[in-house]
């Protein structure tokens, strides 16, 4: 599943009270997935990766305390209990309740800790409690592991698989990176624009196992940003090797360098606002750029354009009528199929954009059309 159906997926497991698995490969967005999830109820959010426990760290170190009771005798006497002392993530946990909070709890890497570890994170999901601590009616738990050549793929991580029992207790949901999602994610991240416009023009890159050297996966592209815009801002003072050399380290020695020749040549613009826009009629140069362009880059470039039309709307007053009919002979350049997701995305995402396009009788007539054609 992609990032949006497992995200659905998900909220849908909780919503029964039972316990999601997300299992997906490392860098493709759980616990991206976990934190928007829990932004998007309003919910405070708590992570604990099982890969960095140690055995007996989540249930508490014992200590003695001693206490008085009576015996048989009605003496007062002082025996000895053995009391753990609570980890500080279930502490955090505690405290966002006592605020009248709801936790989402989640319980990465389930299946790269030793054993014993996983064995005390199972109490905490299956059971609710460990050691005398119970999890409270508000704390909601969503776990994650990268995916086990146990189930007859090849996957080059070390894990620990659960037992049968264990694996009946979750929801497994499969979660896979998507590029067309991930380029929604990055524009609305604010990620680099050349980042996004090279996943655009590679999108086989987006989640690349390099033999031999470093695998690309989505994460990679969210350091990479942080690390253009530096080499950015410096303008000139950081060495082109060692920014490769950075590079490399993110995505492999074979992206790293199409990435970096990417930036480099300039790679062919995008359709932009202006170039749709500017002048009196859509140019003609704008259609064969189209044909030529992957579909990839013509969505991207379409979220682009919408963007700037939907904040030119709310600040500048454009004339509406012209605009929406500008943007439909636009959209008709696309594929039948793109055409129409993104006049979806116009729906869920413009509101300003939206609102002119459905007095447009223009637009909805080409909605219905294209629609149409496709059935």
């Amino acid at each position: 599943m992609n990032f949006i159906d497992t995200l659905k997926s998900v909220d849908l497991v909780l919503a029964t009270g039972e316990v999601p698995l997300i299992v997906g490969e490392t860098g493709v967005g759980k616990t991206a997935l976990a934190k928007e999830l829990a932004q998007k109820n309003n919910w405070s959010f708590i992570t604990i990766d099982g890969n960095l426990l140690k055995e007996g760290e989540i249930g508490g170190l014992p200590t003695i305390e001693s206490y008085t009771t009576v015996n048989h005798l009605g003496e007062r006497v002082e025996k000895k209990a053995t009391v753990y002392a609570v980890h500080t993530k279930l502490k955090q946990i505690d405290e966002e309740v006592a605020r009248g909070e709801t936790v989402l709890l989640f319980i990465d890497e389930i299946n790269r800790c030793e054993h014993t570890v996983q064995q005390e994170l199972m109490n905490l999901i299956l059971n609710r409690e460990i050691n005398g601590y119970k999890l409270h009616e508000r704390v909601k738990i969503v776990a994650a592991m990268n995916p086990s050549g146990k189930y007859g793929s090849d996957f080059d991580y070390q894990v620990v698989d659960m037992d049968v029992a264990q694996e009946n207790r979750f929801v497994w949901l499969h979660m896979e990176p998507d590029y067309i999602q991930w380029v929604d994610w990055a524009i609305a991240a604010n990620l680099e624009q050349k980042v996004i416009e090279f996943i655009s023009t590679f999108p086989e890159y987006l989640h690349r196992i390099n033999a031999d050297d470093i695998r690309a996966t989505p994460r990679s592209y969210e350091r990479i940003s942080g690390i253009y815009r530096i080499y950015k801002e410096k303008n000139g003072l950081i060495p082109r090797s060692v920014f490769l050399n950075v590079i490399r380290g993110n995505v492999g020695k074979l992206i790293a360098e199409e990435f970096v020749a990417f930036v480099d040549s300039d790679f062919s613009a995008l359709i932009s606002y202006d170039d749709v826009f500017s002048g009196n009629f859509l140019h003609e140069s704008i259609g064969e750029k189209v044909k030529n362009e992957s579909h990839t880059r013509l969505y991207l470039a379409a979220k682009n354009i919408l963007k700037h039309l939907e904040t030119y709307l709310q600040n500048n007053g454009l004339d509406a009528e012209s605009t929406v009919e500008r943007l439909i002979v636009f959209l008709k350049l696309y594929p039948v199929d793109l055409m129409i997701g993104i006049m979806k995305d116009i729906k869920n995402s413009y509101p300003a954009v939206y609102e002119l396009a459905l007095e447009n009788e223009t637009f909805v007539e080409a909605y219905f059309e294209s629609y149409r054609s496709i059935r």
